[in-house]
């Protein structure tokens, strides 16, 4: 008993030696045998967008800095998902600090939405954090499920009815667009007051049920039918203007349905912001078509 009892009080010591000289790489061990949370990694939908930018692009590993950081963020949001976690790797010590500083960043993450499919893009956005560098994002999508049925139906029903196998890009790009300036009229209940609810008008539901929009709605529309038909786009904004940037025959160019509907002076043919250059896009000196060129530099 004696054996035993010696035995014991040394193997305490010895803990307690490399307790206090290895306490990092304890609490590491202990971290990963005992205190890892499982992740839920996000998995893609049907709406899922392969492509990358020069602001963001799909990523999917561990974090080691603020633009993979945003990266993983948007390939999230990408997927569809309403939850999804990831972790940070330990040399990235300013993780939590920079994941706090882009949860309160409105700008950037109202941004991150211009490049995933209107389907897949958040009405909320929340995120959670540990010491440890690990976070979480729970994300309320702007379409539900059913508003995704009654729209699908309409595009793809459209599309079979308007749309034929021979028809240049451009071309299939100009009957989509005179077809949601045609069926739509611009909601200035909710340009009078943002607040107003009688339309959802922001949204391509607005405009393919209901009939009315304003610019979220007019460029969400026309981003769901360029994703149908294969043809790579994203949205562009500023503070108080969205509208489409679209990749045609080898080159980017700017869509805007919504002046073209027309609802300003500047517009002259209602095909004024039908596929144009940058350059002739700052011609036109409209005031409302700036945009941040580190952000959208596909757009020049």
């Amino acid at each position: 008993m004696r054996y035993v009892t010696l035995t014991l009080g040394i193997i305490a010591i010895m803990l307690v030696t490399i307790i206090n000289f290895y306490p990092e790489k304890i609490q590491d061990f202990i971290d990963e045998h005992f205190n890892h949370e499982e992740f839920i990694i996000a998995k893609a939908n049907e709406y899922y967008l392969e492509s990358n930018y020069s602001y963001v692009k799909n990523f999917t590993d561990d974090v080691s800095n603020k633009q993979e950081l945003i990266n993983y963020i948007y390939y999230v949001i990408n997927t569809g998902s309403d939850y999804a976690n990831g972790s940070c790797t330990k040399e990235y010590t300013n993780c939590i600090n920079d994941l706090k500083n882009i949860a309160d960043d409105e700008d950037t993450l109202t941004i991150i939405n211009n490049f995933v499919h209107p389907y897949n893009s958040f009405k909320t956005i929340s995120f959670t954090y540990s010491n440890k560098g690990d976070f979480a994002l729970s994300i309320e999508h702007v379409y539900s499920k059913e508003e995704i049925t009654e729209i699908n139906y309409i595009v793809d029903n459209k599309i079979k009815d308007l749309i034929t196998d021979n028809m240049s890009t451009k071309d299939k790009i100009k009957i989509i667009h005179d077809f949601i300036i045609d069926n739509t009229k611009y909601d200035t209940l909710k340009t009078e007051n943002i607040s107003d609810t009688t339309y959802k008008s922001n949204t391509a539901y607005g405009v393919l049920i209901q009939g009315y929009g304003i610019c979220s709605g007019y460029s969400d529309t026309m981003a769901i039918f360029l994703d149908k038909l294969g043809i790579n786009n994203y949205k562009i904004s500023n503070d108080t203007h969205i509208w489409n940037l679209i990749y045609v025959n080898g080159k980017w160019v700017h869509l805007d349905a919504t002046w073209d509907d027309p609802v300003s002076e500047f517009n002259e043919n209602r095909d004024t912001y039908f596929l144009i250059t940058y350059n002739d896009l700052v011609k036109l000196n409209d005031d409302t078509h700036s945009f941040d060129k580190n952000i959208y530099k596909e757009a020049y």
